[in-house]
């Protein structure tokens, strides 16, 4: 991951100035495509990810390798959080749990109930708005305990989710570029409208690659709404295996019983590495790193940092998509996930077309 990370991004930050990188190639040879399609280093390492995943495949011992992709993902994170103020960061807040939480909870419920009304099983309804209301692969997968889905159940969910959220990380992009969004409209049209929390930061990177001096504005409103999502997780399993309780009792699946989920329960579904992300944050506000404006070294460095977790991450990302396994997904699934997910999706951009400004609020 770090050579294709190498091969894509280039190697100047690590004192090697002649390698400058494939997405430079292409930028400066087919600019056209770099402007259009941004194809830059992100979208290179996703697709050459793919690429050795649906050729080659991964050799075995690189496998535990490639699963690490999620820790360089969320060690970016937390150092992303180096980008904001605590005021700023409650002003994009307050927007953003807004739009997520009105998007989350209709996306769920409309899930169940329209999976209820064409006869899905519960538990596949449940992992699939879990999937698609708040963060994808990850949020099915934490439901579908709580939900007592089989295998199968999931498979069908993360196919789903799959396919559609490499659809979404292709057609973003160009898409904001033609309808004209500012960065911060395309990041929260991204973080709200993207199911998967990798896809948004590839997609967001995409369309705003950003540089150490001016860091993408899409990557950094992106995450914000990203990361409400992550933290709305435990509560939306919570609702979800309530309203699976229901219906399953309905069609006779099982009896009438359900397990306490108290608070301890609850907690042991938080994203723990938000709060590595929320103390970035409260010691970049206190001065513990040196001035933001104009950013101090160490600063600068943490953005360097972040843009090699983020490449690095990325690209286990793509080596992880098999389109044998997108195959899978079919039947009434793959019509309720692309329907509600492109539905989230278009509602997302009539909202932040008509209630998002082009900037950020000023703090």
């Amino acid at each position: 991951m770090f050579l294709i990370a190498c091969l894509a991004h280039g190697t100047k930050d690590l004192g090697i100035p002649q390698w400058e990188g494939l997405a430079s190639w292409i930028k400066e040879n087919w600019s056209w495509a770099a402007t259009y399609l941004h194809l830059n280093q992100v979208i290179i390492v996703i697709l050459v990810g793919i690429l050795i995943r649906n050729t080659i495949g991964i050799p075995t011992w690189a496998a535990n390798g490639v699963r690490t992709s999620r820790l360089f993902i969320k060690m970016g994170v937390i150092l992303l959080g180096s980008l904001y103020s605590l005021r700023e960061l409650a002003t994009l807040g307050a927007t953003a749990i807004t739009l997520i939480l009105i998007f989350v909870m209709a996306t769920c419920l409309f899930i169940m109930w329209w999976g209820n009304r064409i006869g899905m099983h519960p538990a596949t309804s449940a992992c699939m708005a879990a999937g698609i209301g708040v963060c994808g692969v990850s949020a099915a997968v934490a439901t579908a305990p709580a939900v007592k889905a089989k295998s199968e159940d999931v498979a069908f969910a993360v196919a789903t989710l799959l396919a559609f959220g490499v659809f979404c990380l292709f057609v973003f992009p160009p898409l904001g570029t033609l309808l004209g969004l500012s960065p911060h409209q395309f990041g929260a049209w991204a973080g709200t409208g993207i199911v998967n929390s990798g896809q948004v930061l590839a997609a967001s990177l995409a369309f705003d690659p950003g540089t150490v001096d001016h860091p993408s504005v899409a990557l950094k409103t992106g995450e914000i709404f990203n990361l409400t999502r992550v933290v709305f997780l435990p509560f939306v399993v919570f609702t979800l295996a309530l309203i699976y309780t229901r219906q399953a009792v309905k069609q006779g699946l099982e009896h009438e019983k359900g397990e306490s989920r108290g608070l301890s329960w609850i907690w042991s579904k938080f994203p723990v590495f938000v709060l590595g992300f929320l103390g970035m944050v409260a010691l970049t506000s206190f001065g513990t790193f040196g001035a933001t404006r104009p950013p101090s070294e160490e600063l600068k460095l943490f953005r360097v940092l972040y843009t090699w977790f983020f490449t690095i991450g990325l690209t286990g990302l793509g080596m992880q998509i098999s389109i044998a396994e997108m195959r899978k997904a079919g039947g009434k699934p793959l019509i309720v996930g692309f329907s509600a997910g492109a539905l989230k999706a278009i509602l997302a951009l009539i909202v932040v077309l008509l209630f998002v400004g082009e900037d950020p609020p000023a703090h």
